[in-house]
């Protein structure tokens, strides 16, 4: 058994100096203090003690792409985000030829068997069945809807499949967040163009989450001199949608991410990296690099750009640096910020009577960090893969 003493513990309503005791990868005790005779023990010396991190949407890191069809490429990336402290990741696909992206959706399941430096909860499909309006930095000529190419075949290809996002007001949008919903799978309406009227009824047909809000997705316009919303503020006012936002300072500014947690509240949002595979590397500011899916991008202040600067196309953030931009730039109560890292992606996900909590009978993912938000242990189903005490 393994006792972590001495910590400051992040309960989802508070926080509380108290030890925590982990065997065979679960949380078995929580404790003002223990007897730690025969015990492995962790002095934290003060720092903060979290759940591990969960990252719903990510594409990639380590230099390796969620895309590649590779095993390793999947696992090497799952790796070096853990090192940062994401604890359990959804690799997620981008839009692109159906034969790679099912060939990814199959690396991905094989890799959620065999990997132990994380927790591959499943497959995130984003797209490819999109808004050619709101592509953002998705590849045009490959962008689809369910009259090309049934969605049938995806979902035929890998029971592992968590997250599907899709544009609804596209041919046959509608009837896809259906069959979605219809098998477990979380609805995600992504790089849509729609209306809020249409946003609202999306509800009725199973979709219940909103991708990346405020990027890649409509917002206020006028209609015969009549202002109308969209995703952004249908996200925000129904309460029936959570909602993702990329917390890395690029692609929202702090004050945005103030207004999604007054309006959503950290039950209703959740922070994901989008990270793409060159995110957990280092970058070389200026230099262009060629995604997996073909698209080239080039790292510019701190965010990959398309190269010819028309569109933001994705993040190089680590959750680490998420949670530290919620709590010291948006200046976030901690618990929450944390919640948004945690609970709330475990909800979403489904896995919450496993993970996302520090309590009794949850798997023993654990990050350990400081004041400024460094992180200085990360512990994956008990086994520690990085201490710097």
């Amino acid at each position: 058994m393994t006792v972590f003493q001495n910590a400051k513990l992040v309960f989802p309503d508070k926080i509380r100096t108290a030890c925590l005791a982990a065997d065979n990868g679960v949380i078995v005790a929580i404790s003002e203090r223990f007897d730690t005779d025969g015990c492995e023990v962790v002095d934290c010396g003060g720092l903060y003690l979290s759940p591990g991190f969960i990252d719903l949407h990510v594409h990639g890191g380590g230099g390796r792409s969620a895309m590649s069809g590779n095993v390793d490429d999947i696992l090497s990336m799952c790796e070096a985000h853990a090192y940062h402290g994401t604890t359990s990741v959804v690799p997620t696909t981008l839009a692109a030829p159906v034969e790679k992206i099912l060939k990814a959706v199959k690396a991905i399941s094989e890799a959620k068997r065999v990997c132990t430096k994380a927790n591959i909860l499943g497959v995130h499909l984003e797209g490819p069945y999109l808004s050619y309006e709101m592509r953002g930095a998705q590849s045009p000529e490959n962008i689809i809807t369910p009259a090309d190419f049934a969605p049938e075949h995806f979902f035929d290809c890998s029971k592992d499949i968590v997250m599907m996002g899709a544009a609804p007001e596209i041919p046959g949008g509608l009837a896809l967040g259906a069959e979605i919903a219809k098998r477990g799978i979380t609805a995600s309406v992504a790089h849509s163009n729609a209306r809020f009227s249409l946003v609202e009824e999306a509800l009725c047909y199973g979709y219940s989450d909103i991708t990346h809000i405020f990027s890649a997705c409509s917002t206020i316009t006028r209609e015969n001199l009549l202002r109308v919303g969209g995703v952004v503020e249908a996200g925000l006012a129904l309460d029936a949608y959570t909602t993702q936002f990329i917390a890395d300072l690029r692609h929202l500014p702090a004050e945005l991410i103030r207004l999604i947690y007054k309006c959503k509240g950290a039950d209703g949002a959740y922070a994901i990296t989008d990270g793409l595979e060159f995110a957990a590397s280092d970058m070389q500011e200026g230099r262009v690099y060629t995604q997996e899916n073909g698209m080239d991008v080039v790292f510019d202040d701190g965010v990959m750009k398309l190269a010819d600067y028309s569109s933001l196309a994705g993040s190089v953030a680590t959750t680490g640096a998420l949670l530290r931009n919620l709590y010291l730039s948006a200046q976030l109560p901690l618990y929450d910020a944390v919640k948004m890292l945690t609970e709330t992606p475990a909800r979403v996900a489904n896995v919450h009577r496993r993970k996302g909590a520090l309590r009794v009978g949850l798997d023993a993912d654990i990050v350990l960090f400081d004041e400024q938000v460094n992180i200085k242990l990360v512990c994956v189903g008990g086994s520690i893969i990085r201490n710097e005490l």
